[in-house]
């Protein structure tokens, strides 16, 4: 019998350990979009194939929604303007967008979507209070936040390298 509660055990960690504590505030540093387009799973809290489920993919200052029409759960957002990470404590009623061939869930350009764009530094900048609350593929909830568009989060650095923090919404 103890064997078998062994067995039961380890499978039973075993197959939970792609998955992530969604309670626990996890942060992304220098997810590279200069070079390449990144695919990330907020579920399993890593980088994937483009082959595998992702939920956003990040290329120079755009990030995408996986909506292909065959997911059974699309990739949609709610943006929230005018608050900060630590106040979004629920899921909106409404608001989800997903990408289309016409428009995108999270907007492109400067003002628009997670950044500004300074014209006298030539810096990009996250929107101070703009969060995502981003749908996955699995139908869960996250909210996230782009913190940093430089590499270490350094402005100084090279642009591509994105730093976000994110946590799971119930």
């Amino acid at each position: 019998m103890r064997y078998l509660l062994t067995i039961a055990f380890l499978g039973f960690f075993t197959i939970n350990s792609t998955a992530q504590d969604t309670t626990a505030v996890k942060t992304i540093k220098n997810l590279d979009a200069k070079s390449k387009t990144s695919f990330f799973s907020l579920v399993t809290g890593r980088e994937v194939k483009e082959s595998e489920l992702w939920d956003l993919a990040f290329n120079a200052t755009t990030i995408k929604l996986n909506s292909k029409a065959d997911l059974k759960n699309k990739v949609a957002v709610a943006t929230l303007k005018g608050t900060s990470f630590e106040k979004v404590s629920s899921i909106p009623a409404s608001g989800f967008q997903e990408d289309t061939q016409s428009t995108s869930g999270i907007p492109t350009g400067s003002g628009n979507g997670w950044y500004t764009y300074d014209m006298g530094t030539h810096q990009v900048l996250p929107i101070a209070d703009r969060v995502f609350v981003v749908k996955t593929t699995a139908g869960t909830y996250f909210k996230l936040s782009v913190l940093s568009y430089y590499l270490d989060g350094d402005e100084s650095e090279e642009t591509g390298y994105y730093t976000f923090k994110y946590v799971g919404l119930k």
